[in-house]
Order: structure tokens, then C-alpha cells, then sequence
């Protein structure tokens, strides 16, 4: 019959009991070990004592062996967890991340993998890796950025346990207790295969969860994740706004009026992915290099930019608006200054074509 794996959820905390070989990267007893308990304990946001004594006391409380437990922590609410089996596989994953993401101690992932097979210790750090490939995946799939524009892969608080049934104690026949020990657990194998999508699944479900990031939120709320938010994108619009002379303009009620197009027009398939593209443009080709050096001075000789911003401008506001596109894009007013080679003609051409429509209606 099977290995007895235990997951026991309580408030506060998911224990997972049994008798394990663990290789971990835990804080607690982390490196490879045996191990009865691993722990993934919650603690308050604003935790900032000594991580050792208050998982003692922990463990006192609950009668748990030091020296036979694993453990992580985290700011994640248990209630948020993902808890996945599939097969020989178990997994227990919380996950979240400040938005936008940044690499401090209110982000963290924690992952714990039991596998009721035999693998060498070798063959436990190839799950430990597969594991850190998927979480980097989830994040991904998630389009988790932090302010600057550059993919979020973690933090140094993350932690991942990968927990085997320890040889010496699987509750089988004679037959199974020879069971040779697996060499090899890479992505390439048929058990890293199965771990790779179990912690890619589980991280990303853990995400929206916790943090409700699915990969489909708004084009608007993915700008405000890279520092572009919409108050500001207002304020830079009307920066350049002239009324017309004896003209008695309320501009609380201008603002407001813009801040509703934007949101309209932005809820436009069309115009969300053509922002998309400037900040995949910005983000994975210029930012990296794959455009030369061209790319890293904007020099004339890119045009693509511009013609994103046109388009968007055009789109939303006719050709009227690419009038009003140039003339923010020769300014450069508020936030466009600091923007990047595409993402400052991409939001320009946005504002261009969203004053343009507005100020005809």
C-alpha cells in the first residue's frame, strides 16, 4: 500500500507529516535531512522579530520535534493556499508578491513538494530546480513586473522543500522495498514533467488567490504596475491644454471627463494590445539589448515607436489626433519625460487621441 503522507491544514499553518528524506531551502533545519513535519507557518505582515524563536515557540505549542521539522514562513494567509495532488505528487504553495513586485520580505513563495518515491539526493536537487523554473514560469504567464519594467522572477525569502518517503520506512512488500532509487528528476523526465506543471498551476492559482493577478486584468492595470498611473497620465494630458481665450473651463470636471475615456478607450482590445506590444517592445527587445546599440540611444533611425503611438492616437481620436500626438511627443510634458523609447510615444499617442475624442464630443 501507499507511504502514509499526512497534510494537515489548521489556522494558521499547513503541516505535512510522514517520514521523509528532505532537501530544502527552508530557514528552518533547510539542506538535506531527515524530517517528520514540514511546516509552512503564518505569521503577521508586520512580523519583524526573530524568525528562530517564534518557530520554536511554534513548535513547543504543538509538541513538534525540533530536530525531526522543516520549516517556512510566510505573510500568506493559509486560507489562500494551494494544495495540488497528482499522482506520487503532493504540493502545498502560497504565494504573494506586493504589486508592483519588488524584491523585500512582503514577497514570498513557499512550496512543498512530497513525492512518494525513492530519489537519490541528486536527483531531489533536479526537483528542487524544476520547481524554481516553474515558479519563474507562473510569473511569467502572469506578466509580474516590477516597477522598472524587468520580469520578477522571486525573492530571497522564497522557499521550496522537496520531501521523498525515506527508503528504510515505506510501508510496502517485499517486492517494492527494493525499489531503485531514481537517479535523475530533471524537466526532461516524466516526474520532472509532472512537477513542472503541478508548481507552474499551483504558484499561479496561489497568485490570483492572494493577490487576484490573472493574467487577463486590465491593460490599465498592468501600466499602474510599471509606475504608469492613471491620475498621472491625466495630469500629463491637460498639462498642455489651452483652453480657448474667454473659455470658462471647470478643469475638476475636465479631469474627470478624460480619466473616463481613458478607461474606455483602453478597454479597447485594439488599443490595449498595441500598448501591449510598446511595453513588450521596451521591456524584452530595447531594455535587453536585442535592438543594438540604436535601440539603447532612440536613435532616429527607430521609427516603430512613434508609429505604436500614431496608430493609438489615430485609433482613438481620427486624424486630428496626430496632430495633438506630436505636439506631446515634441514636449514631452510630465510623466512622457521620464518614459522609456517606446512607452513614452505609446502613452502619448494614448492621451493625444483621448483629449482629441474627448474635446470633440
Amino acid at each position: 500500500m501507499e507511504t502514509e503522507i499526512e497534510i494537515e491544514e489548521a489556522s494558521g499553518y499547513i503541516a505535512v507529516h510522514g517520514d521523509f528524506n528532505v532537501l530544502s531551502s527552508a530557514f528552518y533545519n533547510g539542506g538535506y535531512r531527515s524530517a517528520r513535519t514540514i511546516v509552512n507557518l503564518e505569521v503577521p505582515s508586520s512580523f519583524d522579530g526573530d524568525a528562530f524563536q517564534y518557530f520554536d515557540s511554534f513548535l513547543k505549542a504543538k509538541n513538534l520535534s525540533p530536530e525531526e521539522t522543516v520549516g517556512m514562513m510566510t505573510a500568506v494567509p493559509m486560507s489562500d493556499a494551494q494544495i495540488i495532488n497528482r499522482g506520487d505528487i503532493s504540493a502545498v504553495i502560497t504565494a504573494g508578491i506586493p504589486v508592483p513586485a519588488s524584491s523585500s520580505s512582503s514577497s514570498t513563495v513557499n512550496i512543498i513538494l512530497t513525492i512518494d518515491r525513492r530519489l537519490s539526493q541528486s536527483a531531489m536537487a533536479n526537483v528542487l530546480i524544476v520547481a524554481t523554473e516553474a515558479k519563474t514560469a507562473a510569473f511569467y504567464d502572469l506578466d509580474v513586473r516590477d516597477r522598472s519594467g524587468d520580469f520578477f522572477t522571486g525573492d530571497v525569502t522564497d522557499s521550496v522543500a522537496v520531501a521523498c518517503v525515506s527508503g528504510a520506512n515505506r510501508n510496502r512488500g517485499k517486492e517494492e522495498e527494493a525499489e531503485v532509487e531514481e537517479a535523475f528528476a530533471g524537466k526532461g523526465t516524466e516526474l520532472g514533467r509532472s512537477v513542472y506543471e503541478v508548481v507552474r498551476e499551483g504558484v499561479k492559482a496561489a497568485l490570483v488567490s492572494h493577490n487576484a493577478l490573472r493574467a487577463d486584468r486590465p491593460i490599465l492595470k498592468r501600466l499602474e504596475e510599471r509606475g504608469i498611473g492613471l491620475d498621472e497620465m491625466v495630469k500629463t494630458a491637460l498639462e498642455l491644454y489651452v483652453p480657448v481665450a474667454g473659455e470658462d473651463v471647470d478643469m475638476e470636471e475636465l479631469s474627470r471627463r478624460l480619466e473616463s475615456r481613458i478607461k474606455k478607450e483602453t478597454a479597447d482590445t485594439n488599443v490595449a494590445l498595441l500598448l501591449a506590444a510598446a511595453m513588450h517592445a521596451e521591456e524584452d527587445e530595447i531594455k535587453k539589448g536585442r535592438a543594438g546599440s540604436a535601440g539603447e540611444t532612440d536613435a532616429a533611425s527607430i521609427v516603430a515607436d512613434e508609429l505604436i503611438g500614431m496608430d493609438i492616437a489615430e485609433y482613438i481620436g481620427g486624424k486630428r489626433a496626430l496632430f495633438n500626438f506630436f505636439y506631446y511627443d515634441t514636449r514631452k510634458p510630465g510623466i512622457l519625460s521620464r518614459l522609456g523609447v517606446f512607452m513614452d510615444d505609446a502613452i502619448g499617442g494614448l492621451i493625444a487621441g483621448c483629449m482629441t475624442r474627448m474635446l470633440q464630443e
